[in-house]
């Protein structure tokens, strides 16, 4: 006779071998299914759920909130730029296309052989960067070059600000390049060298890449764009990384715009970090809560993200996919639809080479990325 804990375990064997096996197999089935729904409830559709309700809670809450107040006016920058009407697809120029770019970094044959594919005509196409065209990659001058050849639009991302501060310190104070105990593969200057102190040598050496009309050129870039009406995108706007939704154009704090990734829910206040919720999720929330006629009711291109890489949302196009570390450069296209219907967009994109690694972003602040 087997021992008592050998019946035991047995018994319930037993049992289970008089039920059919048509409902053994239902019931592993159901159970698997189950599990199944709590694990998705549980790690994919909670957290959602619960981000969605502290957004609504967010946006419904009746207080004074960062952007609020009219910000300082910056004499080194232009704010707000609009795109000429005649530039943009719509029932009357049915042919024309907006092709907008995002982060570039110097690679202009990754560029060139973008606009190859998407077979771009000027001056029947319209080609817009959403900033950091420079730095980190092979020819920024060239990539300048060629938009200015294109009569190009663009928007100031924290690449371009970096360097124009950069020209303007050294403009300044006379800065020399490079200092005379400075060894030139530094990413940062010496600090304790008093008379060359003027900013981070990456950006001053970039600087001398550059002749005076692409200096210009790069100087007039606004750090908003505002392309205009766009049938079924309302009112387009470009910018390089982000914006604050609820606050206008013109009290939109420029750093942030070009820097920020994240939106902190309880006080609105951007951030370049990525503790708190992506902006983007921010804003596409409070624009479906915008009548479709309001002037209000606005979509945004933008890049600096990487990480993220290609972000589409209804009223977001996020279109940096790290062409620089070896990703992809990626263009929005839009085009006119049929008389009286919305704009038509897709994605077009292109591989890249590996020229710089995240790796090397050690030794440089966080505004380089």
């Amino acid at each position: 006779m087997p021992p008592p804990w050998k019946r035991i375990v047995a018994a319930p064997a037993s049992r289970l071998s008089h039920v059919p096996r048509r409902v053994q197999r239902y019931f592993v089935i159901y159970a698997t299914l189950l599990i199944a729904a709590w694990v998705s409830w549980k790690w994919i559709f909670q957290p959602d759920w619960e981000s969605n309700r502290a957004i609504e809670k967010s946006l419904n809450e009746d207080k004074v909130f960062f952007g609020s107040n009219m910000r300082p006016e910056f004499s080194d920058m232009i704010q707000i730029k609009s795109m000429d009407t005649r530039l943009l697809p719509s029932d009357e120029n049915f042919k024309q296309r907006l092709v907008i770019v995002g982060d570039v970094h110097g690679c202009k044959d990754e560029l060139q052989a973008l606009l190859d594919k998407v077979k771009f005509r000027a001056p029947h196409d319209h080609l817009t960067l959403t900033g950091d065209m420079i730095s980190k990659g092979p020819d920024s001058a060239g990539v300048v070059s060629l938009a200015r050849s294109l009569s190009a639009s663009c928007v100031r991302g924290n690449h371009e600000d970096r360097m124009l501060l950069a020209l303007a310190d050294m403009r300044g104070h006379h800065a020399a390049l490079p200092g005379p105990a400075e060894d030139p593969t530094d990413a940062q200057d010496l600090l304790d060298e008093e008379s060359f102190s003027h900013g981070d040598y990456t950006f001053r050496s970039l600087a001398r890449e550059f002749d005076d009309k692409q200096i210009k050129w790069l100087q007039a870039c606004p750090v908003i764009l505002r392309v205009g009406e766009i049938a079924g995108l309302g009112e387009m706007v470009v910018v390089h990384a982000g914006l604050v939704p609820g606050i206008p154009l013109e009290r939109q704090d420029p750093y942030h715009v070009m820097n920020m990734r994240t939106i902190d829910l309880d006080t609105r206040l951007p951030s370049e970090n990525r503790e708190g919720t992506p902006w983007e999720k921010l804003w596409n929330k409070y624009q479906s809560h915008v009548p479709p006629q309001s002037a209000e009711r606005s979509s945004v291109v933008y890049g600096h993200d990487s990480k993220r890489g290609k972000n589409i949302h209804k009223y977001s196009f996020g279109l940096d996919s790290g062409c620089v570390a070896g990703g992809r450069l990626t263009a929005l296209v839009i085009e006119a639809g049929r008389k009286g219907e919305v704009a038509k967009t897709r994605t077009v994109d292109v591989k890249c080479k590996t020229y710089w690694q995240k790796s090397q972003s050690k030794t440089n602040n966080k505004s380089e990325t």
